[in-house]
Formats: structure tokens, C-alpha cells, sequence
């Protein structure tokens, strides 16, 4: 009895601790948040995933500026077509960028005579600033050897006194190195007077009526030519005699396409040549006024009798 009862007390025990945690564990579950498996997504696709928004929300609209770095990069980018030698293209760049100096000073280094393109470009972007960039490009000039063109920076912009003191360190004046007017420099060859115009023109006229004279003279000699060739071609056409086979011929007649043997008159075609009895052809003429070989025409007044 007693080992009934310690048996029957323990499986008690057991069973309350198991409903125990059971109840705890069920609690857990209920507690614990529900997980959220995302959709499939094929290889080497980027993740996106549409969220719906819990409350209206106004769109925002972002239109920044270009950023610094943007900045220095289109700065970087008229640094090396000013490099490159492509000045203008330069000018371009930095003036985007708000870079006035850099604009003048890629105008001013395609010569001296761009020099006043140059100055206005200051006055123009950057007229609270002029003097003191005119001496600041005046000075990059200097220093990068130009020193003439530092010297007219100066001088075209007022500052005689400056630049003198520029030209002082090559052993030149303002006056040596001065800015001129564009003369138009006229080749030998347009500089002909009046007369001898004339006299060109006349002696070219001369010999337009000479070439004329010229090629008249050789038409009417081609003409005359073509008419005796024709004249010749239409004599031999007209004078073909009849003729008597004093042997059998190698060739046959043309229309009864039989051997013309010894003795039997017969014509060529004046065209091609080929031999036909008399008979025959101008029987053939009378139906067909054509060569049964050639196809070119006939007539009985070709043939002699």
C-alpha cells in the first residue's frame, strides 16, 4: 500500500509540472511576434520591397545643388582643356563654374591681340573685382614667362605705369610692344593696275575668238570628213557587180543555203560580205528588203547586172 501511494503521488508531480510548462510555452507563442518571409527574389536581382504607408504623406521634392565635389571636378575638367591647349573650350568650362579668372586668362593665352577679349571678359563677370584681377592675370603672365603679354594686360587696362615697370625687366618700352591695327597684307599678284587689267582682259578675249575660230575650223573638217566617208561608204555600197563562180565556193547561198557552184552568177552583201545567187536575192529583196545573214538592208539597185 504504501509503495502504491508513492508511485501514485509522484505521477501527480510529473503530470502538473508537465501541464506546467506547457502553459508557459503556449503563453511564449502567443506573445512572441509573427515572422514575415520575404518574397523570392531571382538570383542577382536587387531586393525591393513595397511598403504601404499607414498615413498620407506629402511627396518631398529635392533639388539640391551641385554638390562640392561636382564642383572641383568641372573645375579639374577646364584645367586640362586649358592644358590641351583648347582655350576657348576652356573659357567655356570655367565660366560655368564661376571661375572669371580662369575664363580670361584661356582667352588671353591664345595671343596678343585676344588680349581686349580678355579684359572685357573681367569687366563684364566681375566688375567690383576688375583691378585687382587684371594685376592678379597680369601677374600669372609674368610669372609664366609672357612676360609682353603681362606688360599689355597692364597697359590696354590703364596701368601705363606698371606696365613699364614690367617691360623694364626685358630692356623694352610700352611703345616697342604696343598693340597695332590688323593691316591686310595684299599679294604681288593683286596689285595690278587699271591698264594692265585691261589689257588682260582684251588679250583673253583675243583668245576666246581665236579658240572659237580654232574649234569651228576642226568641226567643219570632221564634217567634211564624215560626209566623204559616207560618200565612199555609200559607193561601195551601190557598185556591187555581179559576179560569174568560176569554182565551187566554200561559203553557201544565203537563202536557198545551197552550194554556189561553177559557173552560176552571184552577189555579195555589200555588209557582210556573205554571197547569194543573183536569182535568189533579189527574189528575197522583192518579199524582205534585208540580208537573210546581217539583217541590214537591201535593195536591187546595190547589185550590177
Amino acid at each position: 500500500m504504501e509503495y502504491g501511494l508513492l508511485i501514485f503521488l509522484i505521477f501527480i508531480a510529473l503530470s502538473l509540472i508537465v501541464a506546467a510548462r506547457a502553459g508557459i510555452k503556449s503563453k511564449q507563442k502567443k506573445q512572441a511576434p509573427k515572422k514575415r518571409y520575404k518574397p523570392y527574389q531571382p538570383y542577382g536581382q536587387q531586393e525591393s520591397i513595397v511598403q504601404t504607408p499607414t498615413r498620407a504623406t506629402t511627396p518631398r521634392q529635392v533639388s539640391a545643388p551641385p554638390s562640392q565635389s561636382e564642383s572641383r571636378a568641372a573645375y579639374a575638367s577646364a584645367d586640362e582643356f586649358f592644358r590641351a591647349g583648347m582655350y576657348d573650350r576652356a573659357k567655356e568650362e570655367y565660366l560655368k563654374t564661376g571661375r572669371v579668372f580662369g575664363a580670361a586668362k584661356s582667352i588671353a593665352a591664345k595671343g596678343r591681340e585676344f588680349i581686349p577679349d580678355a579684359l572685357q571678359i573681367i569687366s563684364r563677370y566681375a566688375p567690383e573685382r576688375e583691378e585687382e584681377m587684371v594685376r592678379n592675370l597680369s601677374r600669372y603672365f609674368f610669372d609664366s614667362g609672357e612676360t609682353e603679354i603681362s606688360a599689355l594686360i597692364l597697359s590696354e587696362s590703364g596701368l601705363t605705369g606698371e606696365a613699364d615697370a614690367v617691360l623694364a625687366t626685358i630692356g623694352k618700352t610700352i611703345d616697342d610692344i604696343a598693340l597695332g591695327e590688323v593691316v591686310e597684307v595684299t599679294s604681288i599678284e593683286q596689285i595690278v593696275s587699271e591698264e594692265e587689267m585691261a589689257d588682260t582682259q582684251k588679250s583673253l578675249e583675243e583668245l576666246e575668238v581665236i579658240a572659237a575660230e580654232t574649234k569651228e575650223t576642226e568641226e567643219d573638217e570632221i564634217i567634211i570628213k564624215e560626209k566623204e566617208k559616207k560618200v565612199v561608204e555609200v559607193k561601195r555600197i551601190t557598185t556591187q557587180p555581179l559576179k560569174i563562180a568560176t569554182s565551187a565556193l566554200e561559203d553557201r547561198c544565203s537563202v536557198c543555203m545551197s552550194p554556189i557552184k561553177a559557173g552560176e552568177s552571184f552577189v555579195r552583201c555589200p555588209h557582210c560580205e556573205i554571197p547569194s545567187h543573183y536569182s535568189h536575192i533579189v527574189e528575197w529583196i522583192k518579199v524582205k528588203p534585208q540580208c537573210p545573214n546581217c539583217r541590214k538592208k537591201l535593195v536591187s539597185k546595190m547589185f550590177q547586172e
